[in-house]
């Protein structure tokens, strides 16, 4: 079984946002990123998606969800404060389903899951790398994590947003 562990694409500062940081949305690279990510993890045919609520991880896997079609789910335990309970949720994923998952959180939960990685995991030796936009592939087996596969970022140039 298969998770596909995304970091949200950039939104710019907290420092320079005024709002609510839960609504604090992608900027041009991050939507560009969202839009790169589709092709990156449609390939592995995904059948759920699971993201953050806050607004920039849910807009990175919108494209994601539109085009294989299906609902974007939010989980308040893939939040920032959550990071402690995030390993055992995504094994409670990994037991539920046969099918990969789309999971998108924030760099603080995902160095939380890397940090868990246990040694013998195939991959855990990348465990440091977690820039926005980027996927892990976490292969489980029997609710255990048997493997970890880091896929980098798509490449943005300025202007890909709008095409």
């Amino acid at each position: 079984m298969l998770i596909l562990l995304v970091r949200h694409g950039h939104a710019g500062s907290k420092a320079a946002w005024d709002g609510d940081d839960d609504l604090r949305p992608l900027n041009e690279r991050g939507l560009a990123e969202a839009k790169a990510l589709v092709d990156v993890v449609e390939r592995f045919a995904p059948t759920r998606i699971v993201s953050s609520p806050l607004l920039r991880c849910v807009q990175t896997v919108e494209p994601l969800a539109g085009r294989l079609a299906i609902p974007v789910e939010v989980s308040e335990r893939l939040v920032p404060g959550a990071r402690k309970r995030v390993s055992a949720f995504l094994r409670e994923i990994a037991t539920d389903t046969t099918s990969p998952v789309a999971v998108c959180t924030h760099g603080e939960v995902i160095q939380v899951v890397q940090t868990a990685f246990p040694k013998r995991v195939s991959g855990a030796k990348t465990r440091t790398v977690r820039a926005k936009g980027s996927t892990w592939v976490l292969e489980y087996s029997g609710g255990r994590l048997r493997s970890a596969r880091y896929l980098p970022a798509p490449r943005w140039s300025a202007g890909q947003a709008a095409t």
